[in-house]
């Protein structure tokens, strides 16, 4: 009986050991990052856009371009994938080892998704693609202390999310044709093939000029967090988190351009996956209320 009696206390100092020491509610003001918005680092760098003729891409991918660039009379600019930037404000209640929050994050391209390509001094690319998401999480998780300040916890939850990505620019492959007919040969190594995958015609390609196209997609979906946070003297808190959500869904947009229309969407418009997933990296400050 004594030995169960010290158990019991044993266990009851050490979750009091590991709790969180105070309750209350807290406004948390942050920043952070995602990386590859829209799941798109693939579409830009490696894969490009077919369009509806076989053998031919309306978007060129920035790795055949960087081919390109080796030669003296082509200048690329590449810049990946997109990288965001977060903007985060949320209310959070404390409880005994446990918390609630919600919020709302809003994220936008800061850097990345900006092709250009230059053939004997003409534009021939420029491509610039945006992205933008408003996501409104709600977050129910577990805390345990660390040290006599420090915490660290975890939560589930779910949010809406209401975003997209757009492309904005020219794809001229028409410009291409009429600088290379004659002067550069058609085979596996030339530029020529590597832009349009060999398969060249006598009236090349139509080309796109001042192309907009906007994707925007609304829903529900699933988040979770992971993070750390520290209690100063003031009673506030610093932060840092790992979080994911996930959420997407598709999407109709219109083109406006007739090379679009020609090379890819006959029908006026385009239908595309929009992914609005992603982990982001996070830190901040909590003010206690």
């Amino acid at each position: 009986m004594r030995n169960a009696r010290k158990l019991l206390a044993l266990a009851v100092v050490s979750l009091a050991a590991t709790s969180v020491h105070a309750e209350g509610s807290y406004l948390g003001l942050g920043l952070g990052l995602q990386f590859d918005l829209g799941d798109l680092g693939g579409t830009i760098t490696k894969d490009g856009l077919d369009s509806n003729t076989p053998g031919k891409q309306l978007i060129v991918a920035e790795n055949k371009l960087d081919v390109l660039s080796k030669s003296s009379i082509m200048r690329v600019e590449q810049n990946s994938a997109m990288t965001g930037g977060i903007l985060s404000i949320f209310w959070e209640k404390e409880g005994q080892n446990s918390f609630w929050r919600v919020g709302v994050d809003h994220t936008r391209k800061i850097m990345g998704g900006h092709t250009e390509a230059t053939f004997v001094g003409h534009k021939m690319i420029d491509m610039t693609w945006s992205y933008q998401a408003t996501h409104i999480p709600f977050y129910w998780g577990m805390k345990a202390g660390v040290g006599e300040s420090a915490s660290v916890y975890g939560g589930l939850g779910l949010h809406y999310y209401r975003g997209g990505w757009g492309i904005d620019g020219d794809s001229n492959g028409q410009l291409l044709y009429e600088l290379t007919q004659g002067r550069i040969s058609v085979g596996p190594h030339s530029d020529q093939f590597i832009l349009t995958q060999g398969a060249t015609h006598a009236t090349g390609n139509f080309p796109v000029i001042g192309e907009q196209v906007r994707f925007d997609v609304n829903g529900i979906g699933f988040n979770f967090l992971v993070g750390i946070e520290r209690k100063l003297q003031s009673g506030n808190k610093t932060y840092f988190e790992i979080e994911h959500v996930i959420g997407g869904k598709m999407d109709n947009a219109p083109v406006r351009t007739y090379g679009t229309v020609s090379t890819l969407a006959s029908t006026g418009s385009l239908s595309y996956p929009i992914n609005l997933s992603g982990t982001r990296f996070k830190f901040g400050y909590k003010i206690a209320m």
